[in-house]
């Protein structure tokens, strides 16, 4: 059985980074989900226009549907740092989503990257 460090560098592998700057010059292109807690959320904000779905409950949210997010949607999921962002993308390319991408460095590097 892999430990917990083994799937999350298989999720890194499989799930393409997006960098702040890349998503600041294309930002209206995603479908932004925030998988961290709503707690940290509060403490901390998060990107303007994201949707909040825990990482806990991310297969009873979302689902590729055709008349509601398709399949082919481009994706964009972050957390605080990055390693719950990425097991969440794979789980989303698991359940069907084809054009799903992580956040290099989470909501803290873009809360340094944006100021």
């Amino acid at each position: 059985m892999p430990t917990l460090k083994e799937l999350i560098n298989e999720a890194h592998v499989l799930v393409p980074k997006v960098t702040c700057k890349e998503l600041s010059e294309n930002i209206d292109q995603f479908y932004i989900i925030d998988v961290r807690e709503g707690s940290e959320i509060r403490e901390s904000g998060m990107i303007e226009g994201a949707t909040n779905i825990p990482r806990g409950l991310l297969e009873f949210k979302v689902q590729p549907n055709p008349e509601g997010l398709a399949a082919e949607t481009p994706i964009l999921v972050y957390c605080g740092g990055g390693s719950r962002a990425s097991l969440a993308g794979k789980t989303l390319k698991d359940i069907g989503f084809t054009n799903v991408q992580n956040l290099e460095g989470g909501f803290r590097g873009w809360k340094e990257f944006s100021g």
